[in-house]
């Protein structure tokens, strides 16, 4: 009888580990594709706007290439707002089918973008799919994997997972990078942003057959019951979370690292490069697609290295960051740019773990998975609003001060080294709050 029993949970730990293997590949193969499209909207969106602009003067250009960065912070804001929206609806209805809807936005604004030539009218949609890229686009999508990943994997499991995640995410962001500079050269990025366009649709029609659904919670309402019964419930503000400690810090590390993303940094990492190496675009965008393989190959080597370095591998990630950052200011060269890639090919996914204590606290003091992964969203928001215009003041200041031994041209990277260093504070004492 007990050698049956035993058999019988051995099948159905094989089963779930089955599950789980099918499920992420689809996860990532889904992540992957919407990433490749993102980051070659992303190159061919500056080109287009500027080759729509620049036939009125160089005002209307500068105006519109600075309306592309108001546009990403005022869409910051909007994600600010809806990002618990999504985690409870995703606790309702199922995460699968939002992940679906949150797919449809970008396909619809990148082909308004591509038919509509008015130049008055483009260069508004241009700045309009921007913000909404990270209101109800690849932002709250990616967020919504890390909440399915939640739900399929067990705690210990989970840092592992996310950054299988985030490695397909790389991937597809150094495919991206190549296949729209090839594409842009060749066919134009009004002809990029067709393609782009067409990606999501594809991406929903597979993720509809090959997806699952794991919200169980929405089959037999556990979960959500749990959570009406908590003391939190009164007032399910995502404010609420946030006054338990251990929560507040783990959330206040996790916003940092907005700070470490390329993305906000790229106007900034552009100039950098053509004012200390005399870089141009092509060798820029080489640069940019070596940190993606960084990330890759650090999300790649991120399950082994927890194995190894246990509690101590967050801090090891976080110093590492800090390092690469700093060398990264002080390149004098091209060869010493690029060696700053090394710490941070080691130092990628310390993310992955505080994102997993911050949700399981969650749940555990009644909170749904759904509505952790939108308060970690909305905190995430507000770095994401802050970063560009911080990065940006200091490299203004640094150009201004330029020879008078002020402010280094590097200062928008020394700031994300010592971001990185307070966030290793803030995670220290996440484990003192818990140790209590």
């Amino acid at each position: 009888m007990a050698s049956l029993k035993k058999k019988d949970q051995e099948d159905s730990s094989l089963a779930r580990r089955n599950s789980a293997d099918n499920f992420m590949v689809s996860l990532r193969a889904i992540a992957a594709a919407i990433s490749c499209a993102g980051t070659a909207t992303l190159q061919a969106r500056q080109l287009l706007i500027t080759q729509t602009a620049a036939p009125f003067g160089e005002s209307a250009l500068t105006q519109a290439t600075s309306g592309l960065a108001t546009a990403y912070s005022l869409g910051s804001v909007v994600e600010f707002f809806l990002s618990p929206s999504f985690g409870r609806l995703s606790d309702r209805f199922g995460r699968k089918p939002v992940m679906l809807f949150l797919m449809i936005g970008p396909a619809l604004m990148r082909a308004l973008c591509a038919v509509v030539k008015e130049p008055f009218f483009r260069i508004r949609l241009l700045w309009l799919d921007f913000a909404s890229a990270r209101a109800i686009g690849i932002q709250p999508f990616m967020g919504m994997c890390g909440t399915m990943i939640s739900d399929v994997y067990k705690a210990d499991e989970q840092p592992g997972a996310r950054s299988q995640l985030v490695a397909a995410q790389a991937f597809g962001s150094i495919l991206g990078n190549y296949l729209s500079g090839w594409w842009n050269a060749r066919a134009g990025p009004e002809s990029t942003y067709l393609c782009t366009a067409g990606v999501p649709i594809l991406t929903l029609l597979f993720g509809s057959f090959c997806l699952q659904e794991t919200n169980n919670a929405k089959k037999n309402n556990h979960e959500i019951q749990g959570a009406k019964a908590s003391n939190l419930a009164g007032s399910k503000s995502y404010l609420g979370l946030l006054l338990d400690p251990e929560c507040c810090l783990l959330a206040g590390a996790l916003g940092l690292y907005e700070f470490m993303n390329y993305p906000p940094m790229n106007s900034v990492s552009i100039l950098f490069m053509k004012e200390r190496l005399n870089w141009g675009p092509l060798q820029a965008g080489r640069f940019a697609s070596g940190h993606a393989l960084a990330v890759f190959t650090g999300s790649l080597l991120a399950g082994r290295l927890i194995q190894v370095f246990g509690k101590y591998y967050v801090s090891l990630t976080n110093v590492l960051t800090a390092l690469a950052f700093f060398m990264w200011a002080k390149a004098k060269n091209g060869w010493s740019l690029v060696a700053s890639l090394l710490p941070l090919s080691f130092g990628t996914g310390g993310n992955a773990v505080l994102l997993t204590r911050f949700v399981e606290r969650a749940v555990s003091l009644g909170w749904t998975r759904g509505e952790a992964t939108g308060v970690v969203q909305a905190v995430g928001a507000v770095a994401r609003m802050a970063a560009p215009q911080l990065f940006t003041r200091l490299w203004l200041r640094a150009v201004a001060q330029k020879g008078q031994s002020a402010l280094p041209l590097g200062a928008p990277m020394l700031s994300v080294s010592v971001i990185a260093l307070l966030q290793e504070i803030l995670y220290r004492c996440s484990l003192l709050v818990r140790s209590r």
